[in-house]
């Protein structure tokens, strides 16, 4: 089962911010931003039971917030 995941991450186009699903190359929306794809990211994610991850300028992942119903424990 492949994971879907949403991802905040910085516009090459606009030199905003985007908001992608994960494993897609088109942009879900973008915005001037990165307070407002932050908060349109959670929200979709939070609709989608999914993960979101936020990226700081330079591509690297900032945070990883996951808004998943289930949960999952490892055992040893």
């Amino acid at each position: 089962m492949i994971k879907r995941s949403n991802h905040v991450v910085p516009s090459d186009k606009s030199g905003g911010w985007a908001v992608k699903k994960s494993g897609d190359t088109d942009i879900s929306k973008s915005f001037d931003r990165k307070e407002d794809a932050v908060k349109y990211g959670r929200e979709l994610s939070k609709k989608e039971e999914t993960e979101l991850y936020i990226h700081k300028r330079d591509g690297l992942i900032q945070l990883r917030n996951s808004y998943s119903k289930k949960t999952y424990s490892h055992q040893n």
